[in-house]
């Protein structure tokens, strides 16, 4: 094999082939942001996406209204002048804490739709990888909570039949992504069906 051969180049070449068919025309480059190493031989990405960069905000609301509390009793009145510093750095280290972790979470986030298989990939210090065949995916929904469409974003589940489950959390365009979900879904499925 020469180095021009090599299996990164040819993941690279039927990622680009996928671009120009409109498969990875919703988020990163797939040649760019998917490792070869976690695809098969032949399998082609769809799309490659990171969660909506509102994930950050979204899953942190809890502990910045916690902090907007902190911050709000530091003004009451019963609370003695000298405690009112301290209540007032809590809210900030609190809130910017909890900022810094979402935003590492996102950047550890990864979620891949290839011709064979639905990825995610996610976590800090620990890797936690879900793979699962299309084939074998029994149902999949959209969770649009209000603050999610507010931000135009939303959340794509999946169940297998064997009971497992995953989600692409606070996704950007939800409707286009699940709906390029379900034709890869349907179309793995009968290609499964007639044996090809």
């Amino acid at each position: 094999m020469t180095p021009l051969d090599s299996p990164h180049r040819r993941h690279r070449e039927a990622a680009a082939q996928a671009e120009g068919h409109g498969g990875a025309a919703i988020g990163l480059p797939a040649r760019e942001i998917v490792p070869a190493h976690l695809l098969d031989g032949g399998e082609i990405v769809h799309f490659a996406i990171k969660p909506s960069p509102w994930y950050v905000v979204l899953v942190s609301l809890r502990w910045m209204a916690t902090g907007v509390l902190l911050a709000v009793l530091g003004t009451a009145e019963f609370v003695p002048a000298s405690y009112r510093w301290y209540l007032y750095q809590a809210a900030v280290w609190m809130v910017a804490a909890r900022l810094g972790w979402a935003t590492l979470e996102w950047v550890s986030r990864l979620y891949v739709l290839t011709n064979r298989r639905v990825l995610r990939l996610r976590g800090v210090f620990a890797v936690d990888f879900f793979e699962c065949s299309l084939e074998r995916i029994q149902n999949t929904g959209i969770v649009l909570t209000l603050p999610e469409r507010l931000v135009r974003a939303g959340s794509i589940s999946f169940q297998t039949a064997s009971g497992q489950s995953a989600s692409w959390r606070i996704v950007p365009r939800p409707l286009e992504l699940h709906e390029q979900l379900l034709k890869a879904i349907q179309k793995a499925q009968n290609r499964g069906n007639h044996g090809v």
